[in-house]
């Protein structure tokens, strides 16, 4: 299910489900939530008033909550994937091994009793093969750089809103860290105002432009103070 909100009184809804989950993204008003399940993990982050995040882990064993602040996020993204090719080859081995067991049922004559371990047998490595096919991969997406490092499974719900969920709390952390450190004070030392003006400009949250601006226009505020 996808909620999207662009001011009060406006909310657009759609309804989506993949791979049979109860995944949710929803943005309503001042709150948006990511909501992941991969087997028997479940993940949810829930953005708040555009910047605080709060993260919940969930498994058989236990749970795990905590909260990061929209500043302290990375602005790296990871993406790692495992190809299936593997889990697919072993998953066919498993499913022939089977076949093998029923078949050995009809072509030999004297099994003395072991008909009833040949079936239970394949059935067995019929199930070990349907798993290796349907088992979810750990594909994951890293978002590093920051203080607080953030993992997401990549395709849950799917790619696509997994990305977009991402690329919002980045672009509101880069916001929010360059209206905190490119505000012109004139009470700043200039020494403290060029640092923050020199970091802002090496982690590319301001261009030149943008850079030589904000000099001229401490300058100029501190001459006219």
């Amino acid at each position: 299910m996808y909620r999207s909100s662009r001011g009060i009184g406006k909310i657009v809804q759609c309804f989506c489900f993949v791979n049979c989950h109860a995944i949710i993204i929803e943005k309503h008003l001042n709150r948006m939530k990511l909501i992941q399940k991969v087997g028997f993990n479940k993940k949810e982050f829930e953005l708040i008033n555009d910047s605080e995040i709060i993260i919940k882990e969930t498994s058989l064993l236990s749970s795990k909550e905590w909260s990061v602040d929209i500043e302290y996020i990375g602005h790296r993204k990871l993406v790692e994937t495992n190809s299936r090719k593997g889990v697919q080859i072993i998953g066919t081995i498993f499913i022939l091994i089977a076949i093998v067991c029923w078949i050995t049922i009809f072509v030999e004559e004297n099994l003395n009793g072991g008909i009833d371990g040949l079936i239970w047998g394949g059935l067995f490595m019929l199930l070990l093969g349907i798993i290796c096919f349907k088992a979810p991969m750990d594909n994951k997406l890293f978002l590093s750089g920051g203080h607080s490092n953030l993992t997401f499974y990549l395709n849950s719900p799917s790619r696509l809103e997994v990305e977009f969920f991402v690329d919002t709390i980045i672009n509101l952390s880069k916001k929010s860290l360059k209206d905190k450190f490119s505000r012109i004070d004139p009470d700043l030392p200039e020494e403290t105002f060029m640092n923050q003006m020199n970091w802002l400009l090496h982690n590319k949250l301001i261009d030149e432009n943008e850079y030589d601006e904000k000099k001229n226009q401490y300058k100029i505020l501190k001459l006219t103070k």
